[in-house]
């Protein structure tokens, strides 16, 4: 192949804050079989029955035809399911497309985009997408939301509730709080809100500058399928509809999500085990000596005797156990697990256990 030396001149095609954009880093995933994966907070049981025999039962035309451009079947079972009118709810291809669209309507170049550190770091990137400026208020020692944060003047501020990777719920008292001290935006994922005691929801009644958005990836096991769905005033859904892409969401995804929902029975006997099993491997692990923050998630963040984290990520990894281990000043002592199936708790534990022994 013949040089081209122009080829190195590609990146200024880019607009600047593209081409100096540090990438989102999604978890390891293995291609070969064999781990015990509980790296990336994915549901260890299947979907619902239902989900999977509305995936099968879908039809060639189906296939070959374009999707409903605003999923209306699945907005409707949203609606039934939560209570809210079908024009209060958006669907989307992940909780991220309803974050990106977000971003896309609030959030212009220059403008100030606030969220607290350590949460998704996905915020910081969409906000730098944008061309937006990105500003990042520290949690406080025990994971709460700092004094600054709620009054901080801010186009659009970024909460999850719960936090991933601390696992802390942020109360409706907070939230409040936080809607009447900030001008723009408050926009509160809540991917992980079906293992806690506490949403926000109900402050959509009266605040028409919240956005709250859901998953299918957590409590319904759908990560695959990709969907999210989103709550806000008529008036925001309006607005957000303008710039989402135009068939968003695949016939298949919104099939399973749609079916999913509606199994409300499964919905709560895979959600209660996660929650019963999440408070058991709390308990194990303080036996061993970690010290555990509490989690409203399907996850645990906890530092190992010693703060030893990076070499009990790396022991596990031998071992093929996958947990997170995020190398950053704030969370360099800390791991965090994903709960897993009973079986898959004991390997964990019984593995952490020998790592231990054999350290002392």
């Amino acid at each position: 192949m013949p040089d081209l030396p122009y080829l190195p001149e590609y990146m200024n095609w880019f607009r600047d804050n593209i081409a100096g954009l540090e990438a989102y880093q999604p978890g390891f995933q293995p291609r070969e079989a064999g781990f015990v994966k509980l790296n990336t907070n994915e549901n260890p049981y299947p979907p619902s029955p239902r989900a999977l025999a509305a995936v099968r039962e879908i039809a060639d035309d189906r296939l070959r035809r374009y999707p409903d451009p605003t999923s209306d079947r699945l907005r409707e079972i949203i609606a039934e399911v939560y209570g809210f009118p079908l024009e209060r709810i958006i669907a989307g291809n992940g909780s991220d497309e309803l974050l990106a669209m977000a971003l896309r309507c609030f959030a212009g170049e220059g403008d100030v985009v606030a969220y607290p550190t350590p949460s998704y770091s996905l915020f910081g990137v969409l906000a730098r997408i944008q061309g937006a400026k990105a500003v990042e208020y520290e949690l406080n020692e025990n994971f709460g939301l700092p004094e600054d944060f709620f009054s901080a003047e801010a186009a659009i501020k970024l909460v999850a509730s719960p936090n991933s990777p601390t696992g802390t719920v942020y109360p409706p008292a907070t939230i409040r709080r936080l809607l009447e001290e900030s001008s723009g935006v408050v926009l509160v994922d809540e991917a992980y809100v079906d293992f806690a005691e506490e949403s926000c929801l109900p402050l959509l009644l009266d605040y028409p500058n919240l956005l709250v958005t859901r998953t299918c990836s957590k409590s319904y096991s759908l990560a695959g399928a990709r969907v999210g769905y989103a709550f806000a005033s008529e008036e925001m859904i309006a607005g957000i509809m303008k710039v989402k892409d135009s068939y968003n969401l695949n016939a298949v995804s919104a099939a399973a999500a749609a079916a999913a929902l509606a199994d409300r029975e499964y919905f709560f006997l895979t959600a209660e085990k996660i929650v019963t099993q999440r408070e058991r491997l709390r308990e194990t692990l303080s036996g061993l000596g970690f010290s555990v923050f509490p989690s409203g998630a399907n996850f645990l963040l906890c530092r190992p005797p010693g703060g030893r984290a990076g070499e009990i990520y790396e022991a596990l990894l031998e071992r093929k156990i996958l947990v997170r281990w995020f190398d950053t000043p704030r969370l360099r002592e800390f791991i965090r697990i994903s709960v897993g199936t009973p079986e898959e708790m004991e390997i964990l534990t019984g593995a952490i256990g020998a790592i231990l022994s054999r350290k002392e």
